[in-house]
């Protein structure tokens, strides 16, 4: 599949969003308990990575787009305002091929904004250029790029290189989801939740803007693991990721702080208006049905950002509605004193 961008052309794109299926029942015992619990795959879909190429010769990009189409799907731009725009455009591309001698902003130009921009600074660019010294080369890397390869091209290696880069900057996403995301549920992990509130509380913080913090704790879950076993627990707290996940605000940060126990980061959210959503999340979890008859319950504490207030007393605030939420009689929502 490939589209074509030049000037004043519009560009088209086309994505596909796997959804997962409804909600799995997650504590039902014996063994068929941990298959149900499991996230389903779809072996059947393959997503095809998309590759930008940026030539303002036509005849040149038609010649990479036919080495590159039979295993990827590509997109073509002849200038560098198409360029730009294309490579912004959800779904961003995952490689570049980018000429250097372009009319009006050339390569060098649009490799510079590229890595500027937060959207598209970790797509590998390679530069297909007609110009072959050592100093030209060096420049282009020095920007950012990945790969040089001289014009004319050879096909095999034109597609070696950008299978090669592909796979390298799948692996370095990977490598960065497992740093940021927990194993067992996909939500962020504590790390990662830990930066998120330290960026809003500093926004928060500059900008006057209301900011909170809800945090819940599953009620009497060493009962399910002493009940059930370790696997049911497990497959207790995915279901719980996958409820929460789908639950939350688009605007809304959530994430396992640990344990069995949860984070969600509210910005632009006063204390009032959280306790309302806490009191909806614990009402949801408490009617979601794990399994035939079983049911889980969870507690929550509410707090929500001051003016000079840090993230530990944030979150201490939090701990402490969720500590008196349980000494109450568990299941129920507290604000902060």
């Amino acid at each position: 599949m490939a589209w074509g961008v030049g000037k004043g052309g519009a560009g088209a794109a086309v994505s596909e969003a796997v959804s997962p299926g409804g909600m799995q029942n997650a504590l039902d015992p014996g063994t068929d308990l941990v298959k149900r619990g499991k996230p389903r795959r779809n072996m059947d879909v393959t997503i095809r990575q998309k590759i930008l190429v940026v030539d303002d010769v036509p005849t040149s990009a038609a010649v990479l787009e036919s080495m590159l189409r039979q295993e990827w799907d590509v997109m073509t731009a002849f200038d560098g305002d198409a360029a730009l725009r294309l490579a912004s455009e959800p779904p961003v591309p995952d490689l570049i091929l980018l000429d250097i001698n372009m009319p009006g902003i050339d390569g060098r130009e649009v490799c510079r904004r590229l890595k500027k921009s937060p959207v598209t600074k970790d797509i590998p660019i390679i530069f297909v250029t007609a110009m072959d010294s050592g100093d030209s080369e060096a420049h282009g890397l020095g920007l950012g790029a990945v790969d040089y390869i001289v014009k004319p091209v050879n096909a095999p290696i034109v597609r070696a290189r950008v299978r090669n880069h592909i796979a390298l900057r799948k692996a370095l996403v990977e490598l960065q989801s497992l740093a940021t995301l927990d194993p067992l549920t996909s939500l962020f992990n504590r790390r990662k939740l830990q930066e998120c509130l330290a960026l809003e509380v500093s926004r928060a913080e500059c900008y006057a803007r209301p900011l909170s913090v809800i945090l819940f704790d599953v009620d009497h879950f060493k009962a399910v693991n002493d009940t059930h076993g370790h696997a049911a627990g497990d497959a207790a707290l995915m279901e719980t990721g996958r409820w929460l996940r789908a639950s939350v605000r688009a605007s809304d940060v959530p994430g396992r702080w640990g344990g069995e126990e949860f984070l969600v980061v509210c910005p632009e959210t006063p204390l009032d208006e959280a306790m309302q959503i806490a009191e909806r999340l614990r009402q949801e979890y408490a009617d979601l049905r794990m399994a035939p008859e079983s049911r889980l319950t969870a507690s929550f504490g509410v707090a929500s950002h001051r003016a000079g207030l840090r993230v530990d007393d944030l979150l201490r605030n939090a701990d402490d509605a969720l500590y008196r939420a349980k000494n109450a009689g568990r299941n129920r929502v507290e604000r902060e004193l």
